[in-house]
C-alpha cells in the first residue's frame, strides 16, 4: 500500500469513530431507544445541512446584515425584521437561526423567497422543509434542484413548490 493511501485510509477511520463517538453521546442524551432507521435518517438530514453549508453557506444574521448593506447599529436587526416579515428564508441550526445562502444575489434577497415562504406557511411545511426541498432534485422541474432555477425560473419554482406542497398520497 502507499503511503497516501494509508494516511488517506487512516484519516477515514478516525473521522468513523469520531462520528460514532458523537452519535452515541446523542443518543444517550435521549429518553427514548432509537432504531438504527431513524439514526441514519437523522445522520441523512444532518448530511443534507451540511452539504447546503458547504455549498451556499449557512450565514448568522450578522453576515446576512453586512451582506445587504445594513448600516443599522445593530445589523443583526436586518435579517431577523426580514425573517420575521416572511421575506428571508431562516432555519434553526443549534440555537441561532441561519439563513441558507441561496436565497440572496448580488447583496438583495431574491424576490421569489418571500413567496416561497408564504406558500410554505400556507400549507403548513416548516422553513427546514422548504430549505432542503430547494436542494434536492425534482420530477417538478425535470430533476433540476429547484436552488439552481430560482433566479432564473422563479414561477416555475413556484409551481413546483406548489405541486409539491399540495400533493397528496
Amino acid at each position: 500500500m502507499s503511503v497516501a493511501f494509508e494516511d488517506a485510509l487512516a484519516a477515514s477511520v478516525a473521522t468513523t469513530l469520531r462520528s460514532a463517538r458523537a452519535l452515541g453521546v446523542a443518543l444517550e442524551s435521549v429518553d427514548l431507544p432509537a432504531t438504527p432507521s431513524i439514526a441514519r435518517a437523522v445522520q441523512a438530514e444532518e448530511n443534507r445541512w451540511r452539504s447546503i453549508e458547504a455549498e451556499f453557506g449557512l450565514l448568522s444574521s450578522l453576515e446576512v446584515g453586512e451582506l445587504l448593506g445594513s448600516r443599522s447599529s445593530n445589523p443583526r436587526s436586518a435579517a431577523s425584521d426580514r425573517h420575521r416579515a416572511g421575506k428571508l428564508l431562516g432555519v434553526r441550526r443549534g440555537r441561532e437561526t441561519r439563513y441558507p445562502g441561496f436565497q440572496f444575489s448580488h447583496g438583495t434577497v431574491l424576490p421569489v423567497i418571500a413567496d416561497l415562504v408564504a406558500l410554505a406557511r400556507r400549507h403548513q411545511w416548516s422553513e427546514q422543509e422548504l430549505a432542503l426541498w430547494l436542494i434536492a432534485p425534482t420530477g417538478w422541474l425535470d430533476d433540476r434542484r429547484p436552488v439552481d432555477v430560482l433566479a432564473a425560473d422563479s414561477d416555475a419554482v413556484l409551481a413546483a413548490a406548489d405541486a409539491k406542497f399540495t400533493t397528496q398520497w
